[in-house]
């Protein structure tokens, strides 16, 4: 398409057997441009003129306007429909003018401190999502948030655009006797035979080979020289023990169970920068007995990353108590089912090397039992106060 005739605005025309030789002596003898040249199999043909030479051609000549084409109709299309008119103008004045407010704030640097305990001192300094740029000055939001803050040593916001970059350093904590720096001894957590010791700071009192019981003393946190002194610290490794755990699992043959029977769509929520406005709200059948899913999405347009818009949906699981009966064998795997999860769980903090099981069926449901040797760190620090 030629983009001159797309600018101007183009029409197609077909003519029948009987007009198709006129209608060329007429585009020839005007000097009239066209394209697209078709001939049928009837002796009749079809092709693109402009816009202008198609309204010549119709008035003095037999022929069919097909359709219209090119910007001109684009635009008078556009015209007719008034709404989406103006609900583009709308979007694209607010894209301009949300390019003024920030939308997003991102913390790096952050190390004790939360990113929402960030922002909240960034908040209470005047500065947060939907704050005018125009009015922003980062030397200024700096200085409060440093003048206010007991846990920041240093912050830089820096924009990016919408997005507001924070890079933060926070306070070195204070040895003032307490937490962290008080010393302190490593015990034994649970009964257990030692295997290793790995110590970054202590005195050690057990060896590998002893069998310790919880609550004993494994490391000791005091020093004591005959040149210097007693000295203190604050005693830190590991201590890998083998223990034992007996892991219980039962499963009666009649329980009562929460059963979802329905689901329902809950209460919407706009959120756009700071607000949160309810959109539109749904009592349902009125369940207490219900759990709440929220999900919140977001626009996913290319373009446009980190809109300060979003939708907030409630869904509701109506849940009902139902007694449910089991069969042995339903049960039985039942109890494996949850002894292999308590297992795994148990694997996130110990190497596991035997497991020993045991079934009883009883008159009422199954009892699974568990015997778990295995290879686990039981040092835990207690603290301990410094006298004179």
């Amino acid at each position: 398409m030629n983009p001159i005739l797309f600018l101007a605005g183009y029409a197609e025309l077909s003519a029948d057997a009987a007009n198709a030789a006129p209608l060329m002596d007429a585009l020839l003898r005007e000097d009239l441009p066209f394209s697209r040249l078709v001939a049928g199999a009837d002796g009749g043909i079809r092709l693109t003129c402009s816009a202008r030479a198609a309204k010549k051609l119709t008035e003095a000549l037999p022929v069919t306007l097909l359709r219209r084409g090119g910007l001109p109709s684009l635009l008078l299309r556009f015209l007719r429909r008034p709404g989406l008119v103006v609900g583009g103008l709308f979007a694209v004045g607010l894209l301009l003018v949300s390019r003024l407010f920030v939308w997003d704030v991102r913390v790096t640097g952050n190390r004790t401190m939360s990113e929402a305990e960030v922002v909240e001192e960034l908040k209470n300094n005047g500065f947060g999502i939907g704050s005018y740029l125009p009015d922003f000055s980062a030397g200024e939001v700096e200085n409060r948030v440093l003048l206010t803050s007991d846990r920041l040593a240093w912050i830089s916001v820096q924009m990016q655009g919408t997005v507001a970059e924070v890079q933060v350093m926070e306070r070195d904590a204070k040895p003032d006797g307490t937490g962290a720096t008080r010393p302190a001894d490593l015990v034994a957590r649970v009964d257990g035979q030692i295997e290793l010791l790995e110590l970054y700071r202590g005195n050690p009192v057990v060896r590998a080979g002893q069998a310790v019981r919880r609550g004993e003393l494994l490391v000791s946190g005091i020093f004591e020289h005959e040149n210097i002194g007693c000295r203190f610290t604050r005693a830190a490794g590991r201590v890998l023990a083998r223990t034992e755990h007996t892991l219980t699992v039962e499963i009666p043959f009649s329980d009562t169970e929460k059963v979802c029977y329905a689901t329902e769509k809950g209460d919407v929520w706009l959120n756009f920068f700071a607000f949160t406005g309810k959109i539109s709200e749904n009592t349902g059948n009125g369940s207490a007995d219900c759990d709440i899913i929220e999900t919140v999405t977001h626009p996913d347009l290319w373009f446009l990353q980190n809109l300060p818009v979003s939708l907030r949906r409630e869904t509701r699981r109506l849940w009902q108590e139902k007694t449910v009966t089991r069969t042995p064998e339903e049960a039985t795997g039942l109890a494996y089912d949850r002894l292999e999860a308590d297992l795994r769980r148990l694997s996130e903090n110990a190497q596991l090397l035997s497991c020993k099981t045991e079934l009883v069926l009883t008159d009422s449901g199954v009892l699974l039992e568990c015997t778990v040797s295995c290879i686990e760190d039981i040092a835990e620090q207690v603290e301990f106060d410094v006298t004179d």
